[in-house]
């Protein structure tokens, strides 16, 4: 008896086995997890596009740019900021010990003493005066001394306070460097213990917002012809190897360059996220006579992310019905970093393909 229900168990196990591997050849046409989510792109067709590639780096806005200069010389006691530090408007960013505040602060101290004279003259004067022993013109030359000394105490006053002086009454003679504007530190050539002249030709501090940035690319000479205001060019920077950030050629130079022999083209970019900083290299893929889709070509093209590849051959997840899928083999014939311009595969345009999570999906099917 034993033995006939170990057979009975056997063949139980048997016709299981044998209905997993009848699902597992179904996989690569079935139905896949309804919790998983895909992104999908259609099949087009268009001309393909040829690309240049250049070599560049980030930099900052130069139209969007504060360089903050020293106003007056003298030795930094603090530098308060460093580089790459967001500041806001107003906020300090160094102390200098000047001999120049000095002189403005014993300025605003003298014609204060003097105005406190005239004022007491003039107080003299009027009790003189009403005793009979001041005449009305000393009365006037009395008056007019205290405004001549208003006046001057005015003046020095105005002068601290454009230079940045400390208060008069404490007689500290520094002067203190703030932020015109709010934005990141983005260069700095100051530091604690250094002598600066009022007539330094480097800026103390430059400060941009970073809210849009520039990639100034290296274009050789021999790809000049290729070059155009407009084009459309997408960024790939290193620190970022699955982001691509998009633009177009906002100037291209009319002079090469002397040393390195190439011309330098600008490409704008908003950076609102703040992942591009200034002397990060970047790589630009110029879409040179791209006709971006609109008019009908004669290749079809599917998103980059769309293609599988695995043992030496390309494949594409279609999209063949509510939650059905259909792993498709393809011959790429070009390769853009947008697009990938295929051929077979039974595809036509207006197909729908996967494209986030093609991979994923793709391996689902074929195990």
């Amino acid at each position: 008896m034993k033995t006939i229900h170990l057979s009975i168990m056997a063949l139980l196990l048997l016709a299981a086995c044998g209905k997993k591997d009848e699902k597992a050849a179904e996989a690569p046409t079935s139905a896949a997890d309804s919790t998983a989510s895909y992104l999908t792109d259609s099949v087009r067709r268009m001309n393909p596009e040829n690309e240049l590639t250049l070599n560049g780096t980030v930099t900052f806005d130069q139209d969007n740019v504060v360089r903050v200069f020293p106003l007056v010389s003298g030795n930094v006691e603090k530098a308060t900021v460093t580089l790459g530090t967001f500041v806001k408007k107003g906020q300090d960013l160094a102390v200098i010990r000047s001999g120049d505040i000095s002189n403005y602060v014993n300025d605003y101290q003298s014609d204060k003493a003097d105005l406190e004279v005239a004022q007491q003259g003039l107080k003299n004067t009027e009790a003189q005066f009403k005793a009979g022993f001041a005449s009305q013109t000393d009365m006037l030359t009395a008056k007019n001394n205290l405004k001549k000394a208003q006046e001057e105490l005015g003046k020095s006053a105005n002068v601290l306070r454009v230079y940045g002086g400390a208060n008069a009454a404490n007689g500290q003679p520094y002067f203190t460097v703030k932020a015109p504007i709010g934005g990141y530190i983005v260069e700095k050539n100051v530091n604690t213990g250094q002598d600066l002249r009022s007539d330094n030709q480097n800026p103390l501090y430059t400060i941009s917002s970073l809210q849009r940035i520039w990639v100034m690319a290296n274009v050789y000479e021999q790809d000049i012809p290729q070059i155009k205001q407009g084009e459309a060019v997408d960024v790939q920077i290193l620190a970022y190897p699955d982001r691509t950030f998009r633009g177009h050629i906002d100037n291209v130079s009319s002079v090469l360059d002397e040393q390195a022999r190439v011309l330098k083209v600008r490409i704008v970019l908003d950076n609102k996220e703040g992942l591009l900083k200034p002397d990060m290299f970047a790589t630009i893929h110029v879409h040179v006579g791209n006709n971006g889709g609109g008019t009908p070509g004669n290749a079809l093209a599917v998103p980059q992310k769309a293609v599988v590849f695995d043992r030496d051959h390309y494949y594409v997840v279609l999209l063949t019905g509510k939650e059905k899928y259909e792993v498709r083999e393809v011959t790429v014939e070009k390769n853009t970093t947008r697009y990938a311009f295929v051929e077979g595969g039974g595809l036509k345009p207006g197909d729908t393909v996967i494209t986030e999570g093609s991979l994923l999906l793709y391996n689902d099917l074929t195990d």
